[in-house]
């Protein structure tokens, strides 16, 4: 008869930034004596099935890529002859990667009466990736100057139709 296990899985880091690789452990412990050998297959909800082999019980595999949201990971220990099957569970939180924006005009430097063009980048801190989206609202010489609300796609411009009669106040 072979001897039953529990099956730990563990995640890290966790949270994870979007764009960063998370790393899946699973410990295969015996309820009695012996080391199980064999696989544990990792099943997580919205992203791959990867499997991972043990050495003294444990196995890790690093996953890359996960889109943003929980994801239910499940680690299946299969079993070998001496050791029965047995499932462990965890959850995966990747949030959002954080930003950073630069704003540039052209020209620089532009003088009273010239048409000016705003560029906003937007790019991820690491180890965060991808390419941020949404938009940007530019929000020309404070409150009264007017706001132009732009699709983003990494970087994002935007004109004033009219030169500033005056100078703008940050």
């Amino acid at each position: 008869m072979a001897t039953p296990t529990i099956t730990l899985v563990t995640v890290s880091p966790n949270p994870a930034t979007f764009g960063q690789s998370v790393t899946l452990t699973a410990t295969v412990i015996p309820l009695g004596t012996g080391t199980p050998t064999g696989d544990v297959t990792f099943v997580i909800t919205g992203g791959p099935t990867v499997t991972g082999t043990l050495s003294g019980g444990t196995t890790s595999v690093t996953v890359p890529n996960l889109s943003v949201g929980a994801h239910a990971v499940l680690g299946n220990y299969n079993g070998d002859t001496n050791f029965s099957p047995s499932t462990g569970a965890n959850v995966i939180l990747v949030v959002q990667s954080a930003t950073t924006t630069s704003v540039s005009s052209s020209p620089d430097p532009s003088t009273l009466g010239d048409s000016v063009t705003f560029t906003a980048t937007v790019t991820p801190v690491a180890p965060g990736a991808g390419v941020p989206t949404g938009t940007v609202t530019f929000i020309i010489g404070g409150s009264g100057g007017g706001a132009f609300v732009q699709p983003l796609s990494g970087a994002s411009r935007c004109c004033p139709s009219t030169p500033w009669a005056s100078a703008p106040t940050p």
